[in-house]
């Protein structure tokens, strides 16, 4: 059964990862004219960095300090042959969100409060095409999560209805 939540635990870690980079996208794309923030000078663009992450690990720690029960062990460490079964079970997390520092856009616009002295003005370096592509991908990446998820339900209602 520890399976099923594992594919459950998995999915929803995907789905968290994806969900912060639609978010981020999003304030990209909503702020792409903001020339004034409160650190200073135009919006900067924002990327996700996401890090795969040993699941099994991640799982013993949660287990061992929110419950102090009994550690999870791998279910496919059978012994046969001598040999350690490590089935690569990896899961996503956000490993950081870093900022674009690359030039602002400089545009010609002397009536604009934010011009400087010469009569340009920065704005932030994004392109719509490229946010929008990302969100598509993100978006895409967010339906497989919940597709996954949804496959790894059916199975485990199949397998309750099998016991009944």
């Amino acid at each position: 059964m520890s399976n099923f939540l594992n594919s459950f635990d998995i999915s929803g870690y995907g789905l968290s990862a994806q969900r912060v980079r639609v978010n981020t996208i999003s304030s990209n794309i909503a702020n792409a004219q903001t020339t004034r923030t409160d650190e200073g000078g135009p919006y900067r663009r924002k990327e996700v960095v996401f890090k795969a992450v040993n699941f099994n690990d991640h799982y013993n720690k949660a287990i061992g300090e929110d419950t102090n029960s009994a550690k999870y062990q791998d279910p496919l460490n059978e012994g046969e042959f001598g040999k350690k079964v490590n089935p690569a079970i990896m899961s996503v997390v956000v490993d950081k969100i870093s900022r674009d520092d690359r030039e602002p856009k400089m545009k010609f616009e002397p009536e604009h409060p934010d011009a400087d002295a010469n009569g340009y003005v920065a704005y932030p370096n994004i392109n719509p095409v490229v946010e929008m592509a990302d969100l598509v991908e993100a978006t895409r990446s967010y339906q497989a999560n919940v597709s996954a998820f949804q496959s790894a339900k059916d199975m485990a209602t199949a397998s309750i209805s099998l016991l009944q």
